[in-house]
């Protein structure tokens, strides 16, 4: 297969299905993905009908590094944002206003940096009467 996506660099803060299934379907085309989880338990689909390494996780997951970072803690604040100063797009599938709260909202990345694609997916939309469903 040709890897059209080579030299594309995608973090990834997705879980379960939508977020990682886009960064899957990247990776496939040959983009370097990197997931990022969080600490301890890591995305709650890695669990999915139980192990560390569902196989459900497993077909999302493919063609991937990952990393474990926990945003509120300064350190690995810093990590993240040195990843996103190299990252050409960043995937996330979080409910609305979560991803300001992990220091991932599109304003911040955006000023670390500019030419970075950002691709917020979620269940609802943004706003209306169920956006802040999961």
């Amino acid at each position: 297969m040709i890897k059209v996506l080579q030299g594309v660099k995608v973090l990834e803060q997705g879980t379960f299905i939508t977020g990682p299934a886009a960064g899957m379907l990247l990776g496939d085309l040959g983009a370097d993905v990197i997931k990022l989880e969080q600490p301890d338990t890591g995305d709650p689909f890695r669990a999915f009908k139980g192990g560390l390494y569902s196989p459900h996780f497993q077909t999302y997951n493919r063609n991937k590094r990952s990393i474990t970072l926990n945003t509120k803690n300064a350190e690995d604040l810093a990590v993240f944002d040195d990843l996103v100063r190299e990252a050409d797009v960043y995937i996330q599938n979080f409910r609305p206003g979560a991803a300001e709260r992990l220091g991932a909202g599109e304003e911040r990345l955006r000023a670390l940096n500019p030419r970075l694609i950002y691709c917020a997916i979620s269940g609802f939309g943004a706003t209306g009467p169920a956006a802040a469903r999961p």
